[in-house]
């Protein structure tokens, strides 16, 4: 079950990497021409020899990053960076209390505050096209992180089947060390549960990590980008 998991889970990134838009095909590969500028295998192939790996090096553009996917207990010594793709299954009744942790955007003129709030968190620059996509796509719920009222961090769902993907989460420096993190998982799930979804994934920095163990999310391999 676990390999099914982690191909649930990886099946949900990529099809909102799909709705993003200008994916291109290279052969077996699929390429974005902009933001979040990532290439990778289709059909989905796990624990990538390293021919294929050396393939995604030579043939992807400059500027891409080449993502594998591993069911291995370590990433592969050749990723520059490693995502831990994580699962929870939503098993029996759960009392989840109502906070305002999260709010729900409310129209597409919020995403620019959000996109600001998304480059601020992750430190990188977000494209407006690609997440505006997104946004309207009816896969897909988008979400402000708050502290006391105030919008301080982005989370962004994705339904695929019974599973829903957590996505873009982020806090900025002004919301961190609050465990506003948790809160807002736990809401999420919440919502997820009471839309009869059967699962939660996300991928998972090492800085996340022991937040989501505690919340019940269990690793079950690697996202690993290669240059």
């Amino acid at each position: 079950m676990r390999n099914f998991y982690l191909k649930e889970n990886i099946q949900n990134l990529l099809s909102l990497w799909h709705c993003y838009g200008d994916v291109s095909k290279h052969q077996n590969l699929r390429i974005h021409g902009q933001w979040p500028h990532k290439v990778w295998h289709e059909p989905l192939l796990f624990d990538e020899p390293a021919n294929v790996i050396r393939g995604y090096k030579r043939d992807k553009p400059r500027e891409k990053k080449g993502v594998g996917f591993d069911t291995k207990r370590k990433p592969d010594s050749d990723a520059v960076s490693a995502l831990v793709v994580m699962h929870k299954l939503l098993l029996g009744d759960v009392d989840i209390g109502d906070d305002n942790t999260i709010k729900t955007l409310s129209s597409e003129s919020e995403l620019d505050l959000w996109l600001s709030l998304g480059c601020a968190g992750f430190g990188y620059k977000i494209d407006k096209a690609p997440i505006a996509r997104a946004f309207i796509d009816s896969r897909s719920k988008f979400y402000f992180i708050l502290n006391e009222g105030e919008p301080v961090g982005t989370v962004l769902t994705w339904a695929q089947g019974h599973d829903v993907g957590i996505h873009q989460m982020t806090i900025t420096q002004a919301g961190r060390g609050r465990g506003l993190a948790g809160k807002a998982l736990l809401q999420l799930e919440k919502q997820a549960r009471g839309n009869s979804a059967k699962s939660m994934s996300l991928q998972a920095s090492k800085k996340g990590l022991k937040i989501y163990e505690s919340l019940g999310f269990v690793p079950l391999g690697f996202l690993s980008s290669y240059l």
